[in-house]
């Protein structure tokens, strides 16, 4: 120790002439010592300074922490409590919407059978007065006045709807394992109706029943009727069989209509014990209370046996209640509101929240004990104080270990310093000289040599640094070869899907007949596209045809393409009558949006060609309109089809329906379709191509003994004139039909 303070003192006085290591010695040493007495007396200054406010502060941290606990912790209860109102809301009222959904797919389904009877033939249904019927078949009840006036004057009716056995049957099963029923009642006076209840062998339905039921005049047929919507019943008895109790069910009902207005109604009945169970079942704490109310202030779900949320066969409107509180609550919760509020019932302070049960306007509430709520808040507080005092304990401890650490530290540390300011000074000066040669081999064009310097400060960093910058010029290069082998392996990757998508397009033009002709070329924008055009054969005597253009571009858009093309192609040749086409786009649009999570779509213009009399009967979803030339004269005139009324894109809305339209070709008439890459074409200005010039290059085209891939090719060359060099924007799809006549 006396060596190291002589040392010191010689170093500090710069006796002799002191080389640049023992100048970084001294300047090292001298600063470390300096910095060590002015930090340890600022650092014990500071400890007792932090012992005296620690009490003060402590004190009152304690307290007003203790405090905001409490009130944070009542606060985020009551919010929990809210956002628990509106949980259990949405779960029924999920539930609810979903039978509500079911229910208009029911009477959609309905509606199109009774307004297209041309696509269906005759289907039975079981008569229970001929034996007992299974569970997975659908039976039929016939009125009374309707058996007098003779179940055959609605035969042609029941043996039409009947088709709809494959709807009823499998809608009524995804109710699993409880009471439900799907069924119909009809203005004729018929009733078709698929029941389940778990265990039985047959479908619910009394041996002794003399099965006089008339729809038309059951509260769930006449309310949907009135209300033209569907419209949820309260909860009510269904009458099963002799081996069963009464069950109680909630029905969801709504009109069908045929072609002269409304034709019955469907309904979907599922038992209400599962909300039931969930109303009793998550009610919070000892004394909870969740309950369900109506809009008219009715309570119809609640487990009390008494009071004011007790069910009775007369529910009383709690708006109207004499306690102005409960009257308040109801009326916020029949106008469908959310809210929290205090309550006083049966004898206890409660807080009540409600959320609104959206499908049918009802409301849940929920009611908690405020004593569960202060109670929860109260040991949050004591908890927090008794923490605060272990932890000043603990702090008064730490103090007084750390005051006896320091003494014993000061002279350690004095011994440390001088040894490590030498060491120091020695490792500042030789990691320069090795980091230089090594940056000079480095620099030399030797990426593998690391510089290997192990200092704990800059020059260490810088070292890191060196070596990063090297590895990260091999990783570079490495990846520069990897990725120009990957874009090659992608641009392959896409040829092959441009071949795959130009291959489900037909390619042969040739049907080697003399009554018509046709044409048509696709360029995609990128290396796949959007756009696509079909045409075939549905008989001898009908061509049918398609062009669509898909939203977006590239792979999604192929895709999509590709599914729309399948589907429309289909659905043509599914068609029983060739003239259907309207029929085939609104079929073709709701499969399209169903499980369309990307929100594509597609515009179409569909159509087919009687090939005898020229008649074309055609329906336009959302599509650019064609261009027919006709003979005027020795001259070919071209003008466009102009529709009166919009249509819409396939895709977007399954509600959406199309209308049938036709026009008649003169033998020598032509057609040119196109999508909106022709029109849309634009040169470096931004200036579109557009349909009047793409009217004049036809008109400008000899078009009457002109082959048709000619008069294409004349329309691709006017477009590439006017783009001038600019990049294509978008998918060019034309199609040119010439039609001959059978007497040509």
């Amino acid at each position: 120790m006396k060596k190291i303070f002589r040392n010191t003192w010689a170093i500090a006085q710069g006796k002799g002439l002191l080389s640049i290591r023992q100048r970084v010695l001294r300047l090292l040493l001298l600063t470390s010592l300096l910095s060590f007495f002015v930090f340890a007396a600022i650092s014990l200054y500071g400890m007792d300074f932090i012992k005296k406010d620690m009490s003060d502060m402590g004190a009152r941290l304690s307290q007003s922490g203790a405090e905001y606990t409490k009130q944070y912790i009542d606060k985020t209860s009551k919010e929990t409590l809210a956002e628990l109102a509106k949980a259990k809301a949405w779960r029924v009222d999920r539930e609810l919407a979903l039978m509500r959904h079911d229910v208009l797919i029911l009477s959609q389904a309905l509606t199109w059978i009774e307004q297209h009877p041309e696509h269906y033939l005759p289907e039975k249904v079981l008569d229970p007065y001929d034996g007992k019927v299974p569970p997975a078949e659908p039976y039929i009840i016939y009125s009374p006045d309707l058996r007098k006036r003779g179940i055959e004057t609605v035969q042609r009716e029941v043996d039409l709807v009947a088709n709809i056995r494959g709807t009823l049957v499998p809608m009524e099963k995804s109710y699993g394992n409880t009471y439900s029923a799907c069924y119909f009642g009809s203005q004729s006076g018929y009733l078709i109706c698929s029941s389940i209840f778990p265990g039985d062998k047959y479908s619910p339905i009394s041996d002794d029943a003399d099965y006089d039921y008339d729809p038309r005049v059951r509260p769930w047929y006449v309310n949907a009727i009135n209300a033209d919507r569907p419209v949820f019943s309260l909860p009510y008895l269904t009458i099963l069989t002799a081996e069963h109790s009464d069950i109680e069910v909630i029905s969801c009902s709504t009109p069908y209509y045929d072609s002269n207005g409304i034709a019955g109604v469907a309904s979907l009945d599922i038992a209400t014990d599962f909300i039931r169970r969930f109303v009793s079942d998550t009610s919070i704490g000892k004394k909870g209370i969740n309950f369900i109310m109506t809009s008219q202030g009715e309570i119809i779900f609640s487990p009390m046996d008494e009071g004011v949320l007790v069910e009775t066969d007369a529910p009383q409107d709690l708006r109207t209640s004499s306690d102005p509180t409960v009257a308040e609550i109801a009326v916020r919760m029949a106008k469908g509101e959310s809210g929290m509020m205090p309550l006083e019932l049966y004898g206890e302070e409660y807080l009540i929240a409600f959320a609104p049960i959206s499908t049918v306007g009802w409301s849940f509430g929920v009611l908690v004990l405020q004593d569960d709520i202060s109670s929860s808040a109260q040991e949050s507080q004591a908890y927090f104080l008794g923490q605060m005092d272990l932890f000043q304990e603990h702090l008064y401890s730490e103090y007084h270990f750390l005051v006896k650490v320091a003494l014993v530290a000061l002279l350690t540390l004095f011994a440390i310093i001088y040894l490590l300011s030498k060491r120091l000074s020695n490792r500042f000066v030789r990691p320069i000289q090795k980091m230089t040669t090594g940056v000079r081999e480095i620099a030399s064009g030797d990426l593998n040599r690391k510089l290997d310097i192990k200092t704990g400060d800059e020059l260490e960093h810088l070292a890191d640094c060196f070596n990063s910058m090297t590895d990260e010029l091999k990783n570079y290069m490495e990846n520069l070869a990897r990725t120009t082998a990957e874009k090659k392996r992608i641009e392959t990757e896409l040829n092959v899907a441009t071949d795959i998508q130009l291959s489900v397009l037909p390619h042969d033009f040739d049907f080697h007949r003399d009554d018509f002709g046709i044409y048509a070329t696709m360029h995609a924008a990128k290396e796949v596209g959007g756009d696509f055009y079909d045409f075939y054969l549905l008989d001898d005597r009908h061509l049918a045809i398609t062009v669509a253009d898909v939203s977006g571009k590239g792979v999604p858009a192929a895709l999509f393409m590709m599914r729309s093309k399948t589907i429309i192609k289909n659905l043509a040749l599914m068609t029983t009558s060739p003239d259907d086409a309207a029929a085939v786009l609104d079929l073709a649009n709701q499969q399209l949006c169903q499980d369309n999570d990307e929100l594509m779509f597609v515009t179409v213009f569909f159509g087919v060609l009687d090939v005898v009399t020229g008649e074309f009967i055609y329906a336009n979803g959302g599509h650019n309109p064609p261009l027919i030339s006709r003979k005027s004269g020795e001259q070919t005139e071209w003008n466009y089809l102009h529709e009166n009324e919009k249509s819409h894109s396939l895709g977007i809305s399954e509600n959406v329906t199309f209308t049938m339209k036709k026009f008649t070709l003169m033998p020598g008439d032509m057609m040119f379709l196109y999508t909106d890459g022709v029109t849309e074409a634009m040169d470096t200005d931004g200036n579109l191509y557009g349909e009047e010039r793409l009217k004049q290059c036809l008109n400008h085209t000899e078009t009457s003994a002109v082959p048709i891939e000619d008069i294409l090719a004349s329309v691709r060359a006017d477009i590439k004139k006017h783009v001038n060099g600019a990049d294509q924007s978008d998918d060019i799809t034309m199609m040119g039909i010439r039609y001959m006549g059978s007497g040509l």
